[in-house]
């Protein structure tokens, strides 16, 4: 009569506890597991946002000037290098990249991938906004932060009409394209801004004593900018 057979070498007299074992010895409530990660995989995907183009962000802002007749060497003395003193002592700025060319002067800013990319905008533009000393023939600086959109198509608008009219109707299709449900984003491009040019007679100067500054003085106390307040909508905040 042979002896009792004991506990393997691997067994330690008692059953396996915990939910590996459990789903183990449970083959369906297993299975139901794994269905209803599936089911909830599913019902996540519809609220997924998919695009085939999708917006990523290279943490770079571009700053644009025009100063046309201009040389590449008068674009780096006069604007470029103005430009990048003021930006490179900003808050998370890595590296700073300039291109100068005859008429336009490009001053591209990398910054850190954990930046707020809108203070950052802001905190540019002030910096830049802040120098005098460019030359009067340079238009003002343009600042854009650089992604990887995609123009799909582009519409060129002409007719025998003057420039604002033209203006005016490029941006009436602007509208109108952007309402579409399937157009992400429509922009303008190739026109100037609107300004107002103010001539003063010499004659009508000298009759009341004034100077070209005294207008200009004059003007600057009346234009303000004043808060509005914002306006909040389900796409945006302005």
């Amino acid at each position: 009569m042979s002896p009792d057979a004991g506990p393997g070498p691997g067994d330690n007299g008692r059953e396996r506890s915990g939910p590996l074992a459990y789903m183990a010895s449970n083959g369906i409530a297993a299975n139901l597991l794994m269905m209803a990660i599936i089911a909830a995989g599913l019902v996540s995907l519809t609220g997924l946002d998919r695009e085939a183009w999708p917006v990523t962000p290279f943490y770079h802002v571009e700053v644009s000037m025009a100063y046309p007749g201009a040389t590449p060497e008068e674009i780096e003395e006069s604007i470029v290098v103005k430009i990048e003193d003021q930006v490179s002592g900003l808050d998370d700025v890595k590296a700073v990249k300039s291109v100068a060319a005859p008429g336009i002067a490009s001053v591209r800013v990398q910054m850190d991938s954990r930046t707020d990319m809108d203070r950052a905008l802001d905190d540019m533009e002030s910096a830049v906004n802040r120098i005098q000393s460019f030359p009067a023939g340079a238009e003002r600086p343009l600042f854009r932060e650089m992604d990887n959109r995609m123009s799909m198509m582009r519409l060129i608008v002409y007719g025998d009409i003057s420039e604002r009219s033209l203006k005016e109707l490029a941006h009436q299709i602007e509208d109108d394209l952007t309402t579409l449900p399937s157009v992400s984003q429509v922009e303008v491009s190739g026109v100037r801004n609107y300004e107002i040019s103010i001539e003063v007679p010499l004659h009508g100067l000298r009759a009341l004593g004034l100077t070209l500054t005294d207008i200009a003085n004059a003007i600057r106390s009346s234009s303000l900018d004043l808060s509005a307040g914002s306006i909040n909508t389900r796409e945006s905040q302005v």
